[in-house]
């Protein structure tokens, strides 16, 4: 007998699932977060580098307690060690402490109306009827609708789908460093023979410390100690973090009834970066309208579900190319102006649709031409 019934139960107290606790909560529907860990946020699980239009369109104050850093731009490193620059001249996103933001999100899921209990894993969901019964470590309460924001574990989706498959994960480790030497304003990407999975990257917390991370299949801790020597020999090591990264296609269906997949359990994921608040924030916000009868996920969902896989299709180009091409295109881009067509049409959240604008643009014909004379005149083959 269930002791008692919710409207929404949310599975996992990552930012998925807390936003999708907010929305759910301020739509008036009865809502719990069940989160397996001891404290919300913990373990940081990313850089916690995000768009500030991406933060602004869910509702979240870029000014916080959470905030760590503000950047302008990138600088991305080719294989050779050249250095093509996209610099915005303005403040285009946020740095932030994960755990701080998090515990954030949880605080206005609360202040919205949802319960949230931690150190209470999800065990079991399954049908009733019209309902859901879901058994935690602890209880079990009966359900109208669940969203599974659980992530990698995805205990509760292989149960609700069995034909429910993943796409790729990767290992990632992540060092706090201090003493970087490198501008506070731009993010750090670096693209090496030896990191063929994903590219390494720094992202200033300020003109002192960085996140300083590579994700790999094997040999992880080698291969940051490795990119650590070779671009921060100053550098000293105050913190390590590790854990994994989506860089798969989104999966589909997203939602089967009234069982909801919100997140990286969803594979809603950038694949070029590993990134998944924002879309993740999006998927839960459109399940919370789904619910509340103000549209479809589906529908809700489709721009951003469209823009995941042609990031991923972009991923996939990108595995496909050597470290002598990604040095081409790098050195190429470096020595034009592309930098400055980057910063006017670049979207952090959406680099299908960049890379589309740009490619769109006079200079990128003057670029083509530059790549295709250097592989002619064989100085890169």
């Amino acid at each position: 007998m269930a002791e008692m019934d919710y409207d929404v139960v949310v599975v996992g107290g990552s930012s998925t699932g807390l936003i999708a606790a907010r929305e759910s909560a301020k739509r008036g529907l009865r809502t719990v977060v069940f989160e397996e860990d001891k404290v919300i946020g913990r373990p940081e699980k990313c850089a916690g580098l995000y768009s500030i239009e991406g933060v602004r369109s869910l509702n979240i104050p870029v000014q916080g307690p959470y905030l760590q850093n503000i950047v302008r731009g990138a600088v991305f490193v080719s294989p050779s060690g050249k250095r093509f620059e996209v610099d915005a001249s303005r403040d285009v996103a946020v740095v932030y402490n994960r755990e701080r933001l998090d515990l954030f999100l949880a605080q206005q899921a609360a202040e919205a109306g949802a319960e949230i209990h931690v150190d209470t894993r999800v065990t079991e969901v399954k049908s009733s009827g019209q309902n859901l019964i879901v058994k935690t470590s602890s209880q079990t309460i009966s359900t109208r609708h669940v969203i599974s924001a659980e992530g990698r574990t995805a205990t509760v989706a292989r149960q609700m789908l069995p034909r429910y498959r993943t796409g790729k994960w990767l290992p990632i480790i992540q060092y706090m460093i201090a003493n970087h030497g490198n501008s506070p304003d731009m993010v750090y990407l670096y693209f090496k023979k030896y990191l063929p999975e994903f590219f390494g990257y720094l992202v200033p917390v300020d003109d002192e410390f960085g996140k300083l991370g590579v994700a790999a299949s094997k040999g992880t801790q080698l291969l940051v100690d490795k990119l650590l020597r070779e671009n921060f020999p100053h550098a000293k090591v105050v913190g390590i973090m590790s854990s994994a990264i989506y860089v798969g296609g989104p999966l589909e269906p997203m939602r089967v009834g009234n069982f909801f997949l919100a997140g990286e359990v969803a594979g809603q994921v950038k694949a070029t970066t590993g990134g998944g608040v924002v879309t993740g924030g999006k998927a839960a916000e459109a399940a919370a309208q789904h619910i509340a009868g103000q549209g479809t996920y589906e529908q809700l969902y489709r721009e951003t579900l469209h823009e995941l896989k042609g990031t991923f299709a972009l991923r996939r180009l990108i595995e496909h190319l050597s470290p002598k091409h990604i040095d081409l295109i790098l050195s190429s881009l470096a020595d034009s102006d592309y930098g400055h067509v980057f910063a006017k049409v670049g979207d952090m959240d959406k680099h299908r649709s960049t890379l589309a604008r740009a490619l769109a643009s006079k200079t990128s014909i003057k670029l083509t031409l530059n790549i295709v004379s250097r592989m002619l005149t064989g100085a890169y083959v």
